[in-house]
């Protein structure tokens, strides 16, 4: 069986972005917007089977939308996205915007609409697509519709089953290849079918806590900001917003607290006691003084100079003698 394939290198410069969206669009019923058209790369495979068919995907930052009138035009099939490299946002109709990184697979009912931002230069997915009457019986299926999942056994089998059955699809038989459907649709059911067994530590967290650490070592930048942290890691301030906003914080409030947080400990500390409060501000951060000490009594409770002279009270209660 042939697998069809389109990549922009293959196109003229001038004309790249149009062309491959001409190509594009009847496969996957997608509208690609390119961040940048002047380096936009992009490369995509197709391979359709009875009752399935498999894809692989690489692009640059863009914008893939499936437009009211493409979901309408297309199958009633459910789509796993199975990420190999990079991130990319999913927002459908009637679900929540996700994030998804290597470690995550993404559940999409084709006949929604919706849209998908790849983050990083060279994210690179492999899609099963599937009948919907496939999987409408499930117990729960529609628990995982517009959802990101982490990875279980299951769910890992299911993928190399399609990424070896889609390396040989251009050798096989028909029957061969029915054959094999049939085992993708066994080894998905078995899949969906699956108990969740709760939350797996996932590449963003992990990634999450790389930066808070790297963040923690750049307190006293005052021209500390998103877009410098975002460079340091090689990701977009949009995607290191989103990051934060998944565990329901805000890169400014982070940064904030954790100025604060070693602000307290510095005014606390017995060997700064001769060190002025503003250069104890200063160092933790803070350009505007009047902003530490109205930041500082919002969080604490008390004003810096109360707080040092706690810490003061403290060490001479506990001093020898």
């Amino acid at each position: 069986m042939t697998i069809i394939s389109v990549s922009t290198s293959d196109l003229c410069t001038r004309a790249r972005v149009s062309a491959f969206q001409a190509t594009v669009a009847p496969l996957c019923r997608l509208e690609f917007t390119p961040d940048d058209p002047e380096s936009f790369s992009s490369a995509t495979a197709v391979g359709l089977m009875p009752e399935a068919m498999l894809a692989w995907g690489r692009h640059s930052p863009c914008r893939a939308e499936r437009t009211a009138e493409l979901a309408e035009g297309g199958s009633d099939n459910v789509m796993i996205h199975f990420l190999r490299h990079g991130a990319f946002v999913m927002k459908q109709q009637g679900g929540s915007e996700v994030i998804c990184e290597p470690g995550h697979l993404y559940v999409d009912p084709n006949e929604i609409a919706g849209t998908s931002r790849f983050l990083a230069d060279g994210t690179e997915a492999f899609y099963i697509s599937l009948p919907r009457s496939l999987v409408r019986g499930l117990r729960g299926i529609n628990d995982h519709l517009r959802q990101r999942l982490d990875m279980t056994p299951q769910w890992r089998l299911l993928q190399r089953y399609g990424e070896a059955l889609f390396a040989e699809l251009d050798t096989l038989t028909p029957e061969q290849i029915a054959l094999s459907s049939r085992h993708l649709h066994d080894l998905a059911v078995s899949a969906f079918g699956a108990r969740d067994p709760g939350p797996l530590p996932g590449t963003m967290a992990a990634r999450l806590r790389l930066i808070k650490d790297d963040i923690a070592g750049l307190l006293a930048q005052h021209d500390l900001s998103p877009d410098l942290v975002a460079a340091r890691h090689g990701i977009s301030t949009r995607y290191l917003r989103m990051m934060f906003a998944e565990e329901r914080s805000s890169f400014r409030t982070h940064v904030l607290d954790e100025r604060l947080r070693l602000a307290h400990a510095l005014l606390s500390a017995p060997e700064a006691a001769g060190q002025a409060i503003s250069d104890i501000a200063g160092a933790a951060g803070f350009s505007d003084l009047s902003w530490f000490n109205l930041s500082y009594r919002r969080r604490f409770g008390q004003t810096p100079r109360e707080t040092r002279a706690e810490a003061m009270l403290t060490a001479i209660r506990h001093s020898p003698g």
